[in-house]
């Protein structure tokens, strides 16, 4: 389990310390900072120790962090102190919601022990379609990033009416927010390219080595930054609500998102985020992209892949 970075305040004491132990600690500031309390038997659960495993560990938190655990003899559960501070877990929202997120797609119980131990907080999210990954394709595909090596497969793409055999070589998974896709050396194109994973079929690993190595895929490697702005037609106060809700800062006298992307997944995130539309109008749009015109080049063609 992982629930952040650890801050720079305590990160002496997160070194000395066992790892099974800040890991428990990592629940339990993440449990106080977000429902805001704890109990013992939840951390005894979810990690399989002892009750009085789990009184040492309060114990050290308590001597180590005085002040930032504080017993409620009523509610027979603890509560952050006066001086509670999250040492170990991670206080950023972000976190918690994309925990609640996988959650509330999935109904999986593996993301339970991470949301406080199998009481998440009720959570629902529109649905989406089936992956339609199979189990084959996706542990052949894990295999070669894993061996750097090829695999040659079955490939559905919207520029062929056929289905047509390809050998990749693929270097990392990449999610645009609807698709998952390799990141891949092709064999017929000889360049680097994203396959959709849905649409591979028949996998089989080729052993050899790939004819390219990832430190040689310049647009995976080249990082670009994206000037995300609100559309100028809003008034001042639009602006604001949607600096705010994209949380924007201010950057050169204007509100922006500055986006940090590798070169080749641009096209992927303006076309998710509607920048790529041709005369962007409110409210349809309420965000344009400033630096539009210097990564042109990299947004995606009518027909992908």
């Amino acid at each position: 389990m992982y629930y952040g970075k650890d801050v720079a305040m305590s990160q002496v004491a997160t070194i000395e310390r066992p790892f099974a132990q800040r890991e428990r600690f990592r629940f339990m500031e993440a449990t106080l900072l977000w429902e805001g309390s704890i109990q013992r038997a939840r951390v005894s659960d979810v990690f399989g120790v002892a009750a009085n495993h789990v009184t040492k560990d309060l114990r050290d938190y308590e001597t180590s962090y005085p002040r930032s655990l504080v017993f409620d003899p009523r509610l027979r559960t603890y509560v952050p102190g006066p001086r509670f501070v999250p040492r170990y877990a991670s206080d950023d929202p972000t976190e918690y919601l994309g925990l609640q997120l996988a959650y509330a797609e999935s109904g999986s119980a593996a993301v339970l022990p991470l949301l406080s131990g199998g009481s998440a907080v009720p959570s629902v999210a529109l649905p989406s379609p089936a992956h339609g990954i199979t189990r084959l394709v996706l542990q052949q595909i894990i295999h070669a990033i894993r061996r750097e090596q090829g695999v040659e497969l079955v490939y559905h793409s919207l520029r062929s009416d056929k289905p047509s055999r390809r050998t990749i070589w693929p270097h990392a998974l990449v999610h645009t927010g609807t698709r998952w896709y390799a990141r891949a050396w092709d064999g017929q194109s000889n360049e680097f390219r994203h396959f959709v994973l849905q649409r591979m079929e028949g996998p089989t690993p080729v052993l050899e080595a790939p004819p390219a190595l990832a430190s040689k895929d310049t647009d995976w490697q080249a990082m670009v930054t994206l000037e995300v702005v609100p559309h100028p037609a809003l008034n001042p106060h639009q602006q604001k609500v949607i600096a705010r809700e994209y949380g924007m800062r201010s950057i050169k006298g204007g509100l922006v998102w500055p986006v940090r992307l590798r070169r080749c997944l641009v096209g992927y995130f303006v076309r998710r985020y509607g920048l790529d539309a041709v005369a962007p109008k409110p409210p349809e749009h309420a965000i344009v992209l400033r630096n539009a015109k210097a990564l042109r080049p990299w947004f995606l063609p009518s027909a992908q892949d």
